[in-house]
């Protein structure tokens, strides 16, 4: 029993780490089906578990992947491989690619046979854009000193020589062969100590920027220099060395360049800005435009040099001569929201700023101008303000009961739903703290806590099933969904709370499943009332013969007392099927289930001249199971199947093992079939074929298989008969 115990319990470790590891898991088989994938997989390429299971890994795989993949396979199954890791591309649902990392694993059967491949699967996309950018990172480092104008150089702590740049080669004259593994040949020596000084704050950490130096040239010309020196650190920010770079700043070249980067800097600016950039004189006559000004208004800068500027609507030039007048008497106008004009007479919201054009000496000799298109800006705000409204009227209007909480757990706001559903209202219950919430039972405290903390740390909590209470005290069956509410910067500002009422259509759910176990009931009576009936007749004739005073009377009593368990065995089955029961899960052999309900339908069965046959194979045969629950379905399906045999015939009921966690139960019948119209609608609630039926037999035979952790599949041929097969879970 403990080893029973311990392999239950591995299974369940096992299965609870499959299905919960943050990483995707997944068995294939060996054509390459996803068997069995958990949550994380299906998070990480977008396809729902059932979706997988109707695909192979190579209708995911990148296309350019799938040799490889089907290689390693082949691989495996020829015996030449155990375990693989390899690197490969899946292609998302959405259609973009996941870089994943997958290890591979072979699981052979009893005979050493590969039956399947176990595969653990990690989201790599991250780790290989950051590859990516660490190489493109290098390249531009890289390319930043070989090319920069500036020389640069590098010496390790002892002050020998690691590197120089070509700029360092072409400003002093030494090559690189030359001076790397030597101390630094260009400082002079009257230098020297105070450089010294210098390189041991550097070594301590500090940086000098800006240094004005002296430096010597390889033949021996001094140069005015401005050195940055900095700390040389490896990965972990230990300074390994000295990092120095420096330029050419003699007086004439130093001023020329200045003069020439300041031109260069503002040419650019004006050039590549992306916003509009305009310049007038006093008269308002064009001096200047960029291209993002054409670009934006249509205009060449050719066509409207030296005009006034055409892109002032009409309506609005007597108010902006005015403000040109302020910006003229040297005013700024910063952030103006206006209207400007498109050359093809297309309106445009703008936002513009505007200040006097100035020369050296500071006189004003026009008016700049930069504007940006906000027009998107202003169609998104009105969206934003139309989805706003919209959102409102959703809260508002919904049937369902909305909760909005702040992150203090403070209700902020409830809509009407809720004060219709629970008699509270909303000036009684705004403000107060979740756990003071008059809608929750006293002891659904700790759900809610534990529904809380998942929401907060980010989850949401969909679809839950629990018990509110209504004003009038009142205890109501809900469905509940909580989501976290965000900003627009993604940081969680809240949280929602959303509550259907669900108690009549549990009550109908109910109902259905009490109107099909009658209407069951009733359709056996015939048959149960056959089978009871030659019990009493044959004790009614035994009784008879003892009156008369014939025979040995405690044989006839033996006899009597077999047809009366008889009597009481069928009638215990009836009683069964047709009383209300409370759901409770107990470990049951099928075996014995599957007996018990042959025995109910035994007559029908022989008024329909129909035999049943079983094939039990060897295995595990125990399931944990409502067992009224469980006859009730199978009840059905054989009474189906004895009703599609009018001239009779043999059902065949099998049981074994699918693996280690499932067992099948098929029931094969030689009967009518179902034609594929009707096998497409099995499940459809009332949709039913017979003269009596309900609608609801096949619907809640398959949601009770559902609840039991199984599923169904039927296969049916016209004329032929029809293959229902049920799997379940295997109870050690």
């Amino acid at each position: 029993m403990a080893a029973k115990v311990n392999f239950s319990q591995q299974h369940e470790l096992f299965t609870s780490a499959f299905n919960y590891a943050p990483i995707g898991m997944a068995l294939v088989s060996t054509e390459g089906k996803w068997l069995q994938v958990n949550s994380s997989l299906c998070q990480m390429i977008g396809y729902s578990e059932p979706e997988l299971h109707g695909m192979t890994f190579q209708d995911i795989t990148h296309p350019d992947d799938v040799i490889a993949s089907k290689d390693v396979m082949n691989q495996f199954l020829d015996g030449k491989l155990d375990v693989y890791r390899l690197e490969k591309r899946y292609i998302h649902k959405n259609g973009f690619i996941v870089w994943v990392s997958l290890v591979l694993s072979i699981m052979r059967d009893e005979h050493m046979q590969p039956c399947c491949l176990i595969a653990q699967i990690k989201d790599i996309s991250e780790s290989k854009l950051a590859e990516k950018e660490l190489k493109a990172k290098t390249t531009q480092l890289e390319s930043f000193i070989q090319h920069n104008a500036d020389a640069i150089w590098m010496i390790c702590r002892e002050e020998t020589i690691l590197e120089v740049n070509p700029a360092f080669e072409k400003l002093f004259g030494w090559t690189a062969d030359e001076v790397k593994g030597k101390q630094l040949p260009i400082i002079p020596d009257f230098l020297k100590d105070s450089m010294s000084q210098i390189h041991g704050l550097i070594k301590a950490g500090e940086t000098v920027i800006g240094l004005e130096t002296i430096r010597q040239h390889k033949d021996g010309r001094l140069l005015d220099v401005e050195a940055t020196l900095s700390p040389l650190r490896d990965h972990c920010g230990v300074v390994i060395g000295i990092t120095g770079t420096c330029r050419n700043i003699t007086r004439r070249k130093r001023a020329e360049k200045e003069l020439q980067a300041k031109t260069a800097q503002l040419e650019s600016f004006i050039k590549h800005n992306a916003d509009a950039i305009w310049m007038v004189n006093a008269e308002e006559t064009i001096l200047e435009v960029n291209p993002a000004f054409e670009l934006l208004f249509g205009w060449s800068a050719e066509e409207i040099k030296g005009n006034r500027l055409p892109v002032i609507p009409d309506f609005l030039k007597d108010s902006m001569g005015q403000i040109h007048e302020l910006i003229k008497a040297g005013e700024t106008v910063i952030g103006l929201e206006t209207i400007r004009q498109r050359k093809d007479g297309q309106l445009l919201d703008v936002e513009a700023t505007l200040s006097p054009l100035r020369d050296h000496s500071g006189a004003i000799l026009g008016i700049t101008g930069i504007c940006r298109n906000i027009t998107p800006r202003k169609h998104a705000e009105q969206e934003l303000r139309a989805k706003t409204t919209q959102l409102e009227s959703f809260i508002d209007n919904n049937a369902d009961t909305i909760l909005i909480f702040n992150n203090e757990c403070q209700v902020q706001r409830v809509n009407e739903a809720f004060e219709h559903t629970f008699g509270w209202s909303k000036e009684e219950v705004i403000g107060k703290k979740l756990n003071d919430l008059p809608i929750i039972p006293t002891d659904g405290l700790d759900e809610v806590i534990n529904n809380y903390e998942m929401v907060r740390n980010g989850q949401s909590v969909i679809g839950v099933e629990t018990i509110r209470k209504r004003k009038n005290g009142e205890l109501m069956n809900v469905i509940l969904t909580g989501s976290p509410i965000l900003d627009g910067k993604g940081n969680q500002n809240g949280w929602s709370v959303t509550i259907r009422d669900i108690t009549e259509w549990k009550l109908a759910q109910e109902h259905m499943k009490n109107a099909e176990k009658l209407s069951v009931a009733g359709q056996l009576a015939a048959g149960i009332a056959h089978e009871i009936r030659n019990p009493i007749t044959s004790i009614k004739g035994f009784v008879q013969l003892m009156k008369a005073g014939f025979g040995e009377k405690q044989r006839y009593f033996d006899i009597m007392t077999s047809e009366i368990e008889r009597i009481e065995m069928i009638l215990s089955e009836l009683l069964i099927l047709a009383k209300p029961q409370t759901i409770k899960y107990e470990r049951k052999d099928i075996r014995v289930l599957l007996s018990q309900v042959m025995t109910l339908l035994d007559s029908q069965a022989n008024l329909n001249n129909v035999q049943f046959t079983t094939e039990f194979k060897p295995g595990v045969t125990h399931l944990y199971c409502d067992e009224n629950q469980l006859k009730q379905v199978f009840i059905n399906f054989i009474k189906n199947a004895i009703e599609s045999m009018p001239k009779g015939g043999t059902i065949n009921i099998q049981v074994k093992c699918v693996n280690d966690h499932e067992m099948s139960i098929r029931l094969v019948d030689e009967g009518c079939g179902i034609p594929k119209e009707v096998l497409s609608k099995l499940g459809q609630p009332f949709y039913t074929t017979k003269d009596n039926g309900t609608g609801l037999g096949f619907m809640v035979s398959k949601k009770i298989i559902e609840n039991h952790s199984g599923h169904i599949h039927v296969e049916s041929e016209v004329n032929k008969g029809t293959m229902i097969d049920i799997t379940l879970p295997i109870s050690p």
